[in-house]
């Protein structure tokens, strides 16, 4: 590289980060990025990278050069001989110890991965790797810039060493990992806490304000870090912020348990602002959170007990740092962990308990109501207290302080009581905002957080509770009835304004309180204790009211032809309530039905191993919510799914809980054999059109068509659905073939018409739903004879007429997919019958219909390529791939009668499969796995035709091969070594065989010594070891055809 090419580099790396073309080029960002690609291409341009850091002023030159060295060592690393791999870092760390001060930080953090990189790839080839401890311990010890800049290299390295690299096996991972931890990380560790004890004791007299801030933060953040470290290979989920018990080595007990540092933790809290405080109470959190055994005896950790409970009430005492939204989160953190790393026993013993106890319920009153800063923080709130109430029943009442049950009582119900007030008075005050506050009835996350928790913290005063839930629900439910009343046939929108608000405001109110006695109620544990005490009619009395809600609802909407709807949140919360009953109440249904004698006799005999106390209970429920039997309550919920689906066609998250709710109840055996007597799942079952339920024909709700109509055809064909539904298989299906009929008599023109897509997708996607459901011979039976011959055919047209759009052929292809699908071996024909034949014929016809109209528009696509190209593509391979390996067709006789469907599917697919750039194969997980699945089976059921390829489509194959062979997802790599392996077993068996495959696989011979020499690298990288070993074997005994 010169000058005028790094002036160039340079110019491209400008035009990539600020969009900003040099003058008078003209080149876009992508092409800028597209050439700038080819530093990572080749290890031979490492020389070039480091021309690049030695002689540009660019920053963003310095930070593609840093990110295609990292990329380049992590693609090659086996290329390096050990002297090489040293040179580099050492090269790297004196460029960061001689210019790190003076660089951008994003330029820093990319050469600093570099370092750290290298390090863990290379740790176990020399000594030098596992001293870089000691190497930026001379960072520290130099400038202040350089300390910081040490401090951030240890951060970066205790990352990398903890989280897995892709591309290495858990296994390498975890090796590394664990030298790390015993070998360096106390003393990372370590050097943290010291810097820390520096700032506080202002050691570091150079440093100004500035520059104390950053080592502080980096101090702080290399504390936490390491002891989030993953010490015993657990791969926590780094998704969730719930902190899991830490396992630290026994030799950092005396550090941990060392109140000094608690206690400089803590001042750093109190002394410092978010970021630095919040990662302070952060670290605080974690080292609460130390496992049991780390401490010698119990007197040790009551002692470290008592220090965090004493720190924790002066914190509470003087609201310290609480005023900052980032501390308070973390306060929150501290106290929901607090319990669930120490029994309640323990808690009661230390000094001042019941004081924390006092303090803690205050702090949690005021942060709900102060709820509008404290929404994503209180769940950690209700978790403290519901950990609590949860233990009582083991603490004795005389254990630790006097009166502590009592107190906690009075607390718990107090809390109960002000986040119900607070949840309700939210709902005014977010509407009278005018959208500048937000609403927490619209954070999903949150609001099932809270709603987890409550059950626990409610049953523990649940007669109180529920006085209060009633006291609460009785005038609202009242007050909504009569405003409702007077708008009955009119929408809440078309009121006026003071109408409506007041009618938002109850809906809003009403929504709240049924999502709480929705999660109470889906608290009631079966196997509790306290069954039989009494419980089950509070759940009645406040299941009740529910329920009279949704009948006001579903009569205002019915009333009102769909125009009188309710609030969308609270169609949400009602489903949640219907979902938290289902799960609770529906499993004994069947035991209390009456229908007939074989039921009678069926409910007697699971009477037997049912206790009498859970049936009364279940009666009692029944009866003190004085509605009617459970079929009267069953034919509400179901009268209320059936409503959703037909009045909200447009509410996408509506409708898909709704249908969840049908699924979940159509596949309980007892919920299901209930729902086949309900009038409301006749209509259902049918009425499935879109005339009756216009949500059918709503194209973001195209998926749901699939769910809704599997979820009819299980009921239908699950024992007498037939029967009890009044309805056969085949009158079910005469709406969907009335519109293949229809479609059929198309001409081209008219079938690829606009008019057309709709009614194309839904069918296609109703056939699936169909399909679906279908697990045994005589089902499938049924549903092939249907279509076969009248309309299978029109699936091969619409694939021709249609492959360009992607929505109608993913429908169909999706569709054949599922039906070519011989899960459960339902794909099984009578020995004289011809349609296994049939089936796999109208397949190969959709197949290569689409392929054949997809290799000839081969023009590039604007937009994502995956969803306009290829996704269709590895769809239909995946369809092929179905039909081929379902074993339910002959394929020799499409050969012995001339018959083309099997040698075009396998051309048109095979075209396919290598018409996709290999980097995009791998690219692209589902489309990986469909090509290399195809690859595999056409290795292991058709390797005649394979080996009669043109050997230049032979090494294509060989090299997909090669590089599936050396993937990290471990179901490609073992594809593509059984297809190594069907190949050296046919050598294997045919060797010395006048054959012409054999002969054909002696002319590429040649080509299989580099697959070898992969899978010397797959064995040497561990990774499906147990599958190399087996087809190893057979290339041994092969050894002259290898070798």
């Amino acid at each position: 590289m010169d000058d005028a090419q790094l002036a160039q580099v340079e110019s491209l790396c400008e035009t990539l980060y600020t969009g900003l073309p040099p003058t008078g080029e003209k080149i876009t960002r992508e092409e800028a990025q597209s050439r700038l690609l080819s530093l990572q291409s080749s290890a031979s341009f490492i020389p070039q990278c480091q021309y690049i850091l030695d002689r540009s002023s660019s920053q963003y030159a310095l930070l593609v050069a840093s990110n295609s060295l990292t990329e380049l060592i992590t693609s090659h690393w086996n290329n390096f001989t050990v002297a090489q791999r040293i040179d580099i870092r050492n090269y790297v760390l004196g460029y960061l110890a001689n210019n790190g001060p003076t660089l951008q930080d994003f330029v820093t953090l990319s050469l600093i991965k570099l370092v750290c990189r290298i390090t863990k790839l290379g740790w176990f080839d020399d000594a030098a790797h596992r001293e870089l401890t000691e190497d930026v311990t001379k960072f520290l010890q130099a400038t202040v810039d350089h300390c910081a800049l040490g401090l951030k290299i240890l951060n970066q390295l205790v990352d990398e060493l903890n989280i897995p690299t892709s591309g290495r096996t858990l296994t390498q991972h975890r090796k590394t990992s664990v030298s790390f931890r015993d070998l360096c990380l106390f003393k990372v560790f370590q050097l943290g806490l010291t810097t820390l004890k520096q700032l506080q004791t202002g050691a570091i007299g150079a440093a100004d304000r500035r520059q104390e801030a950053v080592l502080g933060e980096q101090a702080l953040g290399l504390t936490v870090r390491c002891l989030n470290f993953d010490f015993i290979g657990t791969n926590p989920d780094e998704s969730t912020e719930d902190v899991g018990t830490i396992q630290a080595p026994t030799n950092w007990r005396p550090v941990l348990q060392d109140p000094a540092t608690t206690e400089l933790l803590l001042d750093f809290y109190a002394n410092t602002d978010p970021p630095r405080s919040s990662k302070a109470m952060e670290a605080v959190i974690l080292i609460c959170s130390v496992r049991r055994s780390l401490f010698p005896s119990d007197k040790e950790r009551e002692a470290f007990l008592g220090r965090v409970m004493t720190g924790i009430r002066e914190l509470l005492k003087n609201q310290t740092g609480l005023q900052h939204q980032d501390n308070y989160h973390q306060f929150c953190r501290l106290l929901g962990r607090l319990k669930a790393n120490y029994q309640l026993s323990e808690l009661v013993k230390t000094e001042g308990y019941l004081e924390w106890l006092e303090l803690a319920a205050s702090f949690t009153t005021q942060s709900i109501r102060n709820w509008q800063y404290s929404t994503n923080s209180i769940h950690y709130l209700l978790a403290l207290w519901g950990r609590l109430v949860a233990a009582v029943p083991y603490v004795r009442p005389e254990t630790g302080a006097k009166g502590h049950v009592q107190a906690l009582e009075n607390h718990v119900l107090n809390v109960v009581e002000c986040y119900v007030d607070s949840m309700l008075g939210s709902v005014e005050t977010v509407l009278r905002s005018e959208g500048a506050l937000e609403d927490p009835l619209e954070d999903d996350g949150s609001l099932m957080e809270q709603m987890d928790r409550l059950p626990t913290i409610c049953r523990f005063q649940y007669s109180s509770v529920a006085t209060i839930l009633v006291a609460k629900f009785d005038p609202l439910l009242e007050k909504y009835r009569e405003l409702v009343g007077h708008l009955m046939s009119t929408s809440t929108d078309s009121a006026p304004p003071e109408v409506a608000l007041q009618v938002n405001i109850l809906e809003g109110q009403l929504t709240w309180l049924t999502y709480i006695v929705g999660a109470i109620v889906g608290g009631h544990s079966w196997s509790s204790s306290r069954i039989g005490n009494g419980e089950e009619t509070l759940d009645a009395s406040l299941s009740k009211r529910v329920l009279q809600l949704a009948q006001g609802m579903d009569y205002r909407l019915t009333n009102s032809n769909g125009v009188g709807k309710a609030d969308p949140k609270l169609e949400a919360a009602m489903l949640y309530y219907f979902q938290n009953f289902r799960r609770v109440y529906m499993f004994m249904w069947e035991q209390s039905s009456s229908g007939g004698s074989s039921i009678s006799t069926m409910a007697s005999m699971k009477l037997e191993s049912v206790p009498s106390t859970k049936q009364k209970v279940y009666q009692n429920m029944f009866e003190h919510m004085g509605l009617g039997d459970h079929t009267v309550v069953a034919n509400l919920i179901v009268t209320k799914i059936g409503k959703n689906l037909k009045f909200w066609p447009d509410e996408h998250e509506i409708v898909a809980k709704t249908l969840n709710l049908l699924t979940d109840m159509a596949g309980g055996y007892s919920s299901s054999k209930l729902l086949l007597t309900l009038d409301t799942v006749k209509y259902l079952a049918s009425h499935h059109t879109h005339e009756e339920f216009p949500f059918l024909n709503v194209p973001s709700n195209a998926r749901h068509r699939t769910t809704f109509h599997a979820i009819l055809v299980r009921l239908l064909l699950s024992p007498g659905g037939e029967e009890k539904l009044g309805l056969t298989f085949d009158k079910f299906m005469e709406p969907i073939i009335e519109t293949m009929s229809q479609l059929g008599a198309l001409d081209s023109s008219q079938l690829r018409s606009e008019a057309a897509r709709m009614p194309l997708i839904g069918v296609f996607r109703d056939l699936r739903g169909v399909a679906m459901s279908l697990h045994n011979r005589r089902t499938f039976g049924m549903l092939f004879d249907i279509l076969e011959p009248r309309h299978l055919p029109l699936m091969s047209k619409v694939a021709d007429l249609w492959y360009d759009q992607p929505d109608v052929m993913i429908s169909l292809l999706r569709f054949m997919h599922e039906f070519c699908h011989n899960k459960a071996n339902r794909v099984n024909f009578d020995q004289s019958s011809p349609n296994g034949i049939l089936l796999f014929r109208a397949t190969s016809d959709v197949v290569c219909a689409f392929g054949r109209r997809a290799l000839a528009n081969a023009t590039p696509v604007s937009g994502d390529i995956y969803k306009t190209r290829y996704k269709g593509m590895s769809i239909a391979l995946s369809v092929l791939n179905s039909a081929l390996g379902g074993n339910y067709v002959c394929f020799g006789v499409f050969a012995l009668y001339n018959d083309p469907a099997l040698d075009n599917a396998l051309d048109v697919s095979l075209k396919m499969a290598l018409s996709i750039p290999l980097e995009h194969v791998i690219a692209y997980p589902k489309l990986s796995k469909s090509v290399f699945g195809f690859i595999e089976i056409i290795f292991r059921n058709h390797i005649k035709m394979t080996l009669a390829l043109d050997t230049s489509v032979f090494m294509q194959l060989m090299n997909a091969v090669h590089e599936g062979l050396q993937s990290s997802d471990a179901q490609i790599s073992s594809m593509c070594a059984n297809s190594i392996d069907h190949l050296a077993t046919f050598y294997y068996e045919n060797s010395g065989k006048d054959k012409p495959e054999v002969h054909n696989l002696n002319k590429v011979s040649r080509f299989v010594g580099g697959i070898v020499q992969a899978i010397h690298g797959c064995c040497s990288g561990g990774q499906n070891l147990y599958l190399i070993n087996n087809f190893l074997s057979a290339f041994v005994i092969t050894a002259q055809f290898v070798f």
